[in-house]
């Protein structure tokens, strides 16, 4: 777990003097490591997990969900398993979810956020997610229609739109500024 917890802080540190990345879950990210216990089968309340935003940046669009848990519209991502950094739960998720290998694609973190999960059908209450943004161009993905009701390329405002929850809005809306640069 002590290991773990070293690959968890080293990629929140990327953030460190970003000045988009909200100081407060910056801090409650670090706050939250030494509590230990931070993946999903350590702790199914609360723990760490990895969202990631395929974007084509010539289109400035980036792939979006209508997720079927979470009933709302979201980047693809998951739960961070045993053993795997956040940055390898972005490449399993991506071909889990998009069927898609990420092979020469650009991975980089981008932001932080806490999503308070307020559906009592659910065990999670708390999600510490780390944001990667995936650059790729533009393809059809063969999503899993298990995990979304449907999914698509959305221009990023049209996104932002969609998106409900708060934390998702400002991750997004990060990346739009991130974009526009």
């Amino acid at each position: 777990m002590v290991k773990l917890g070293a690959q968890f802080k080293k990629e929140i540190l990327k953030l460190k003097n970003r000045s988009h990345v909200n100081k407060e879950i910056f801090q409650q990210f670090l706050k939250r490591l030494n509590s230990g216990y931070l993946i999903e089968t350590e702790n199914p309340a609360d723990h760490y997990c990895s969202f990631l935003v395929p974007v084509d940046t010539k289109t400035k669009s980036i792939f979006v969900g209508h997720h079927i848990d979470a009933d709302q519209w979201i980047p693809p991502g998951g739960h961070i398993e045993e053993k795997e950094s956040p940055v390898q739960t972005v490449y399993r998720e991506f071909s889990e979810e998009l069927s898609y290998k990420l092979t020469k694609e650009t991975v980089a973190l981008f932001d932080l956020g806490i999503i308070k999960i307020t559906n009592p059908e659910r065990i999670c209450r708390i999600h510490y997610d780390f944001w990667y943004l995936v650059s790729i161009e533009k393809i059809d993905f063969n999503y899993n229609k298990n995990e979304f009701y449907q999914a698509t390329w959305l221009p990023i405002d049209v996104a932002i739109k969609k998106a409900t929850k708060g934390s998702i809005v400002k991750s997004l809306s990060h990346l739009k500024r991130h974009l526009e640069l």
